[in-house]
């Protein structure tokens, strides 16, 4: 997912805030709602930010968003990834952009109403540490530390790790069954 890409084209939408902020929002839409449709979660971000026209090229991106976004959750998860600025960026600019995506994450699961009764205790407690990371205080990062820069990726991988987690607990895949009930166990011998 090329976050300068969808920073360009979201440029004259200033509502929308972020490439990062969009696409945590159409993350946490897709971990809360089962099956949300492109044209419903494309349709909450337009009325959401108030859009009056759109670009074709504004269009297409999102549609290329939902499609990476609905592969890397839905599939094995290793293609599961965020929309975050590259690491040649500045880190306290990268650090912003994840406090951008953790916003627009918990917007999503929010725009949907998954109450906390609903969701098992772990998932309850990473959408807090979600919470916190999306206050992520810049000012605190040093550029030359080699350990802030490890942090923040062990941060990131915390995210995506538990937005996984989050998905599969809200949307949990229905296993095909191990064997056809009308197959005789002594054939499988």
């Amino acid at each position: 997912m090329d976050f300068d890409h969808i920073s360009e084209v979201i440029t004259p939408f200033p509502e929308l805030e972020s490439a990062s902020f969009i696409h945590g929002m159409l993350a946490g839409l897709m971990c809360a709602g089962e099956n949300i449709k492109e044209t419903t979660w494309i349709k909450k971000l337009i009325e959401e930010a108030q859009i009056k026209s759109m670009k074709e090229s504004f269009l297409k991106a999102l549609h290329e968003m939902f499609l990476e976004t609905d592969k890397g959750l839905n599939g094995s998860g290793f293609e599961f990834e965020m929309c975050l600025p590259d690491d040649n960026e500045k880190l306290s600019f990268r650090a912003a952009m994840l406090g951008h995506w953790a916003e627009g994450f918990l917007y999503g699961i929010g725009l949907v109403g998954k109450q906390d009764k609903e969701v098992e205790r772990e998932i309850s407690e990473f959408f807090n540490d979600m919470g916190d990371i999306s206050g992520i205080v810049i000012d605190d990062l040093k550029e030359s530390e080699e350990s802030d820069e490890a942090d923040f990726m062990e941060i990131v991988e915390f995210v995506r790790m538990g937005v996984l987690m989050a998905n599969e607990s809200l949307n949990p895949t229905k296993a095909a069954p191990l064997m056809n009930a009308d197959c005789p166990t002594d054939t499988l011998q």
